[in-house]
């Protein structure tokens, strides 16, 4: 059992869819509820003993998990969700951060009072450093040259040059740090602490700001345009919103029993924290700074970490020693341009009808695909005329979408006469949800139409 002064401590441990629809002479594109449930644990993976952090590489094709009592670390291949890997570090990891390149990963080690480097080429461990008493949380800047260490027991954050993998500085802050994030910017670093949040200048490792928050600040998160910072508040059972402008709490936001583990999603639109009493995941919107929803997970979660593109979280069940792959919608943003979205990694399902003016809609083709929607998904793809009673005209394509959540192909209109028309995609979740998207299509008198298009955002 891990003691802080006063404390136990080891009492914590679409889907997003864009339709693109390449129309005639008039179009009306809408859509209609995505999934029912967006938010599912769709892999549970056996890990080590006592799993506490966790990590998902830039790249999104791995996940460190830090096992505290078989002292080592849990590589997952995040397209299988196997464990790849297994590597040894020092003694009761707890949390672990990857370089900006994703070429190394830094684990602070409570016991040994050390932090392992990671080769993440190999899984092997390269270097040691000595740090502060009881290391706790790790971050590292995003320019990389600079990785930061909660020293529980010291009362201090230790600054390690990465280059050679010494400590060039130690920054005094509060009580007891744990929890540690850097903003988007680099020039500043949020430590959670027994009472307040500590804010550090990077470019002089001075202490510049003190924030009270609730009782017994745990994690903390800030989102990506660095304007928020998110403390979980493991005795209040609270989450307090920060404004970084001014360092003040903005807002209280009650969640579940003993709030640990936070993150928030690229696009900063939700932000995401384990309960670690209440066994489940809450879900915050950003924007009123209300709960949205609540996943249940496996027993007493710990470490969260979304994966770069958003459409993932990893949650460390502490008790049952495993973690849970929660599926999570995404936003996309919309454009004029579905080409310029799917090259710019943009998710979502999109539809295109494109032919020139003159020609018949048969002879138009349809190309339809998706980018990372929910693996184990079908799909069926209609014509149908504007007409609830008016049966499906025909199939276009249907499938199964593959296990990296794309499918893409290309068909033809049937020939139609003119008038109004649909092309409707409904998706079947596995979980038995479904999804519908459609867009009308109107046909001139020689099946004429020209090619418009704009993205339609989903909508939750």
């Amino acid at each position: 059992m891990l003691l802080r002064p006063s404390a136990v401590v080891i009492r914590r441990s679409v889907v997003a869819f864009v339709l693109s629809m390449f129309v005639g002479v008039t179009a009306i594109a809408q859509t209609t509820p995505a999934w029912a449930a967006p938010y599912d644990v769709t892999a549970t993976i056996a890990v080590g003993t006592d799993p506490w952090g966790v990590a998902v590489s830039p790249d999104g094709t791995t996940a460190y998990v830090t096992n505290r009592v078989t002292n080592d670390v849990s590589v997952i291949d995040t397209s299988t969700n196997t464990v790849t890997a297994t590597i040894t570090v020092g003694e009761l990891p707890l949390g672990v951060a990857f370089s900006p390149d994703g070429t190394k990963a830094y684990v602070p080690n409570y016991i040994s009072n050390d932090v392992s480097v990671i080769n993440t080429s190999n899984n092997t461990v390269t270097a040691t450093i000595a740090v502060g008493h009881r290391p706790w949380d790790v971050a590292v800047s995003p320019d990389g040259t600079t990785a930061y260490v909660t020293n529980l027991n010291s009362a201090n954050v230790s600054v390690i040059d990465t280059s050679t993998n010494t400590v060039t500085a130690t920054i005094t802050v509060g009580t007891s740090p744990e929890g540690l994030a850097v903003s988007p910017d680099g020039t500043k670093a949020y430590v959670t602490t027994a009472t307040d949040v500590s804010v550090i200048n990077t470019s002089t490792n001075t202490v510049t700001a003190t924030i009270t928050v609730g009782g017994d600040p745990s994690d903390v998160a800030v989102s990506p345009d660095g304007t928020k910072t998110y403390v979980t508040n493991f005795f209040s059972n609270d989450v307090s919103v920060i404004n970084t402008s001014d360092n003040t709490v903005t807002n209280t936001i009650t969640v579940g029993t003993d709030p640990h583990g936070v993150a928030v999603s690229p696009d900063g639109t939700k932000v995401y924290l384990t309960n670690a009493a209440s066994d489940n995941v809450s879900v915050i919107n950003t924007s009123d700074n209300t709960v949205a929803a609540t996943i249940t997970v496996g027993n007493s979660p710990e470490g969260l970490a979304v994966s770069p593109d958003g459409t993932k979280a990893y949650v460390t069940n502490y008790t049952d020693n495993t973690v849970s792959v929660i599926e999570l919608p995404v936003t996309a943003s919309a454009s004029a341009d579905a080409d310029a979205d799917a090259d710019a990694g943009v998710p979502g399902i999109f539809l295109t009808v494109a032919g020139p003016v003159g020609r018949s809609a048969s002879e138009a083709p349809v190309y339809y695909g998706a980018d990372r929607v929910a693996v184990t998904s079908t799909y069926l793809l209609t014509v149908t005329r504007v007409s609830n009673i008016t049966p499906t005209i025909t199939t276009l394509a249907e499938g199964t979408i593959d296990t990296d959540g794309s499918f893409s192909s290309m068909t033809r209109l049937p020939a139609l006469t003119p008038g109004v028309y649909k092309v409707q995609m409904v998706g079947t979740h596995a979980n038995g949800s479904t999804l519908q998207l459609t867009s009308q299509v109107t046909i001139g008198g020689a099946g004429e139409f020209t090619s418009i298009g704009a993205n339609i955002p989903v909508i939750k």
